[in-house]
């Protein structure tokens, strides 16, 4: 056993060591088993009376019988030796060590990337080598297969672009919320004493609002009620306000005021003084971090008060009309009318809007899920290996054919890093200026694009394997239809929780609503 040379191969995950390793302890086990019992020289039985019985059945040619069944047993005794030795015989100590994934890059580029000749130590350690103090051996090929497949992958992974992970930003700027609750009353009581009698007056002044205009006013921080005279500068807080002090010229008429206490603040000043404004204090509410990643992507002026936007207004938009698609599906192609189409689309927003909890909550335990199946699957394989060879009479054609499902299920690592690179990328891809990544960001409009984008995004992880192993099936080899039946069936429950689970929570939500 000191003496066996080892095979240190490499994978992308702790559950996938665990599994691997898994796989080929009990893969040794049943070798054993063969070796002990004399199973594996059945198939060597079976040629040499095979090709006795074709001899007999071939007729009676005196000096030339004998010689072809020589010949035959000659020719396939190598082949099926070759395939033993290189397929079944277990030389290759296993140890296998963890790729060390570099998780600030990894965020910045939205797929996993790898860094250079680094193994992680992690709960594992450097490598692992044996479970329970059994420790694992492996053939020469399947230690290529192996070693090849995840170069490739990793190889494949690497050249996808490394671009900003706007998903990733969304999705960090989502975790945000108010905790302070003596500020969320003041949010609200801001809402109520100045953008409503703002927003009332403008509407009440009728004329045409030009589209910038239109969502800069339709948030609680509008640059044109704070700058435009008439509308913050002539409404007032309801009460006094910590942070601003007395001031006669303007509080001396109002109640619970006076020298030394709490002031009423004009609605500008409320929102906008340093420090104790409500937008100083909101912006305290975001992670510091958060606010070091967002500042290396958006350099503009205004790009903060699109974070807090979405922080004040966490479904800002949701009937704000704004329905024009990024977009282009095959919508409006049967000459309905305007109001039609209209009609539709709104009721397409409410149901996305419904559904999209529970669709996200699924797609989230499904993209965590994949990986394990994967793990799962891989080590069934390596487990069946044994058996598969020795029913085959160790034929090269089966253990091709192994090899190709294995490298199949390996290198879905990649359409799994393919769709979450596309996932955090289609908006730079589809809303090329900052101003509507904002927006996007934010949800101040195009949320109609925005429920669309994520069902296909989530879609994406099933539909791009299920391709892939589709696309195999061209090659002739039969393991892409089992293949691809196998990670949908073994995934599907977990979806399935998970939409559940998003739907008992919408639900419970909507009661506490209700109630």
């Amino acid at each position: 056993m000191g003496g066996l040379l080892t095979a240190p191969l490499v994978v992308f995950d702790y559950f996938a060591n665990a599994m691997t390793l898994l796989g080929w302890i009990i893969n040794n086990a049943i070798w054993n088993v063969m070796v002990g019992t004399g199973i594996v020289a059945v198939p060597f039985i079976t040629l040499v009376l095979s090709e006795w019985f074709k001899a007999r059945q071939e007729g009676d040619e005196a000096g030339t019988k004998g010689i072809l069944t020589v010949n035959r047993i000659e020719t396939r005794l190598y082949a099926m030796i070759l395939a033993y030795a290189f397929t079944c015989l277990p030389l290759l100590q296993v140890q296998l060590a963890t790729a060390d994934v570099d998780e600030s890059r990894s965020l910045e580029c939205g797929t996993r990337q790898f860094a250079s000749g680094g193994w992680s130590e992690g709960a594992f350690g450097a490598t692992e080598n044996s479970i329970g103090g059994q420790q694992a051996r492996m053939p020469l090929w399947w230690a290529g297969v192996h070693a090849v497949s995840h170069g490739v992958t990793a190889a494949a992974v690497h050249a996808i672009p490394c671009s900003t992970d706007f998903e990733s930003i969304r999705m960090e700027l989502d975790l945000h919320s108010i905790e302070d609750p003596g500020l969320q009353q003041e949010v609200g009581e801001f809402q109520r004493q100045c953008f409503g009698p703002a927003r009332n007056r403008l509407l009440q002044e009728g004329g045409s609002i030009e589209a910038n205009r239109a969502m800069d006013v339709d948030w609680i921080g509008s640059t044109y009620f704070q700058t435009t005279p008439g509308y913050y500068d002539s409404f007032y807080a309801g009460r006094p306000i910590t942070g601003f002090p007395y001031d006669a010229s303007r509080d001396v008429s109002r109640p619970n005021t006076g020298p030394g206490m709490p002031g009423y603040p004009s609605c500008q000043e409320w929102w906008s003084a340093e420090s104790v404004g409500l937008r100083a204090r909101l912006h305290d509410e975001v992670s510091t971090g958060f606010w070091d990643d967002f500042r290396s992507v958006f350099t503009g002026s205004d790009a903060e008060d699109y974070v807090i936007r979405r922080l004040v207004s966490p479904r800002s938009g949701a009937a704000s009309g704004n329905l024009d698609q990024a977009v282009v599906g095959f919508r409006g192609l049967d000459g309905g009318s305007s109001f039609w189409d209209a009609t539709v689309t709104a009721g397409s927003a409410i149901g996305g809007t419904l559904s999209i909890l529970p669709f996200q909550a699924g797609m989230d335990m499904l993209k965590q899920a994949l990986p394990m199946v994967q793990g799962i699957l891989v080590m069934a394989v390596i487990i069946c290996l044994p058996f598969v060879m020795v029913i085959s009479s160790y034929s090269f054609k089966v253990a091709g054919m192994a090899t190709f499902g294995l490298f199949a299920m390996w290198f879905l690592t990649f359409w799994w890093e393919l769709a979450r690179w596309i996932n955090a990328n289609l908006v730079d891809l589809l809303y090329r200026s900052d101003a509507a990544k904002l927006s996007w960001l934010s949800a101040a409009n195009n949320l109609y694009d925005r429920m669309v984008l994520q069902f296909v995004e989530g879609m994406m992880f099933l539909v791009l394997p299920t391709l892939w192993v589709a696309v195999l099936g061209w090659s002739g080899m039969k393991v892409g239809d089992s293949l691809g039946r196998s990670v949908t069936q073994s995934t599907s429950p977990s979806q399935s929780a998970g939409q559940k689970g998003g739907s008992q929570t919408q639900a419970s939500g909507s009661g506490g609503k209700l109630g």
